[in-house]
């Protein structure tokens, strides 16, 4: 069979079934003989008839979904549906070959006709004819032999059987269809993150400022040589952060450190009287510590030289002090052990995205878990000294053991603080200025990486022909456009980077707006949690992190 052909088939099967069905449980003549066996039927029938109703939905559903990614109306679904002959099932604008690469298209149709085998054996087991859904026509001594065959298969529960299996298949088709489908507008965000923001870019801000006056530029620091302070970008649900806001950062040098040169540092904000940084704005209840606190504030160390604190052996005395901005915001901190994927991290290197992009050892879970990530990260940090609006793949780094292993589920941001004129890029400026394009920079930059990461491919080669011809602020957005309605991902992902390119619904004055933010919650990060979790194949984003 071509096409969605077995879709439809399975569409015509069920009635027919459900009508022999009844046939049989309303037969006349032979009440007498078979009476406690009718009301089995009908009991059957009605369960045949539940897996068909839910059938017909998730069918319903499945084809709406690909009728989007094909530019197909609806309404189309709709005549298919009434038409299980329709020759749009094997033929038409929805049979392209994009959709049956995907993976849980495969799927779908595998398990379809799996269903239909199941449906097949019912078809056999009751000698249904397969035209208007009535027994084959036979003569009494023949019907009782029938009927007779019929109660043996009752007995023996082969008709439940195959009927159960069939309610299996059917809740793995609205498990997948559910998944794959577009989120709603009526599935808003029970859990917003957006309203911890305020804090989470705070601290943010605080951190680049106290590294600026703590490292070189400072006579606190005696090495003067340049520190890179690699911050890893995480995404941050309202369910974590209301536990606890913790930054982590990977600082190199070019002094090794002891056993290894690099050291992984978390960082919390340290609630004290002249900031409420450690209270949830709405809430102003305290942050519940992961790991509950030895220490009062007092007891903790003021860190004069950052520089020598972070190279000195690690100790396990937990929390090293704090470090204070300018305004005298507490923040303190702990050297980290590694326990990543990299089987040799003793010393370790970092590449980029743009050098790993082809990579076959690159996931397509750990991709999708990637643009979670980046894009909770452009709301974290977007308009601070960390992520400028342009930014690209050449940006983002990840960490590499000496035996080639890269892990591909820390991502990093890299600031080099070495002068007074503290180097705020490697952050790409020459990256298309989308100004003729509706969509905001920070979005534009995360809706190119994310063609990239789909693609495998950099964005510059993904032009065709007419558009490497054209000036950049004319080809960029035109390709990311086309890219992405081409794009044969699901389609959370898909309008996701749809809304990046093309822009949000309302007009935003600034980036901090509530309501900005929520838009992008919803419009943006929620899809981008929807395919992770798909992939992952759990409920909870938290554990797919």
């Amino acid at each position: 069979m071509s096409g969605f052909e077995i879709v439809g088939v399975v569409l015509a099967v069920f009635p027919i079934i459900t009508q022999g069905l009844k046939f049989y449980s309303e037969g006349t003549g032979l009440v007498n003989d078979f009476f406690h066996y009718q009301h089995v039927l009908k009991r059957i029938g009605r369960g045949l008839a539940r897996e068909q109703t839910s059938f017909s939905n998730s069918c319903r559903r499945f084809m709406e979904d690909v009728a989007n990614q094909c530019g197909v109306g609806e309404e189309e679904i709709a005549e298919m549906m009434q038409d299980p002959t329709d020759p749009r099932w094997r033929e038409g604008d929805l049979v392209k070959e994009h959709v049956f690469c995907q993976k849980s298209v495969q799927e779908y149709i595998d398990t379809v006709e799996d269903m239909n085998e199941e449906l097949a054996k019912i078809r056999d087991l009751t000698a249904i004819d397969g035209d208007n859904g009535q027994s084959k026509p036979l003569d009494k001594k023949s019907r009782r032999r029938q009927w007779k065959k019929i109660i043996l298969v009752l007995k023996k529960d082969d008709i439940t059987r195959h009927l159960e299996e069939a309610g299996r298949l059917n809740t793995f088709l609205a498990r997948l269809t559910e998944q794959n489908q577009p989120i709603t507008a009526t599935r808003r965000i029970s859990r917003r993150s957006t309203k911890h923001y305020v804090r989470i870019r705070a601290h943010a801000i605080d951190l680049y400022e106290i590294f600026q006056n703590k490292f070189p530029a400072s006579s606190s620091c005696n090495c003067m040589l340049r520190h890179d302070v690699n911050m890893k970008l995480e995404f941050r649900s309202a369910k974590t952060t209301a536990k606890g806001l913790y930054f982590h950062a990977v600082f190199t040098s070019n002094i090794a450190f002891p056993l290894r040169n690099w050291r992984e540092i978390e960082m919390e904000p340290w609630k004290t009287d002249e900031t409420k940084l450690c209270q949830d704005t709405e809430r102003h209840a305290q942050v519940r510590f992961a790991d509950p606190p030895s220490q009062t504030a007092s007891n903790y160390e003021v860190i004069s030289d950052l520089c020598a604190t972070i190279i000195e052996p690690p100790s396990s005395r937990g929390w090293l002090g704090f470090i204070a901005s300018e305004k005298g915001r507490q923040h303190r901190i702990r050297s980290m052990e590694y326990h990543q994927r990299l089987i040799d991290f003793k010393n370790i290197d970092t590449v980029s995205l743009a050098q790993v992009l082809c990579d076959k050892s690159f996931r397509q879970e750990q991709r999708s878990r990637l643009g979670l990530k980046l894009a909770s990260s452009v709301m974290q940090l977007h308009t601070t000294d960390w992520l400028t609006d342009f930014w690209s793949k050449d940006d983002i780094l990840f960490l590499r053991s000496l035996d080639s292993t890269v892990d591909f589920d820390g991502p990093l941001i890299r600031r080099s603080f070495g002068t007074r004129n503290t180097d705020l890029t490697s952050i790409s400026q020459n990256l298309p200025r989308p100004w003729l394009n509706a969509s905001i920079p920070c979005l534009f930059s995360l809706g190119i990486v994310l063609l990239e990461l789909w693609y495998r491919e950099v964005f510059g080669n993904l032009k065709n022909e007419a558009e490497r011809k054209m000036p950049p602020e004319f080809s960029d957005p035109l390709a990311a456009r086309r890219l992405a309605n081409e794009m044969d991902s699901g389609p959370n992902y898909k309008n996701s980077v749809l809304r990046c390119i093309s822009g949000l619904d309302a007009v935003y004055t600034s980036l901090t707006e509530e309501k900005f933010q929520n838009e992008v919650e919803e419009k943006i990060l929620s899809p981008l949690e929807e395919d992770l979790k798909f992939y992952c194949n759990i409920t909870s984003i938290e554990d797919c992190i």
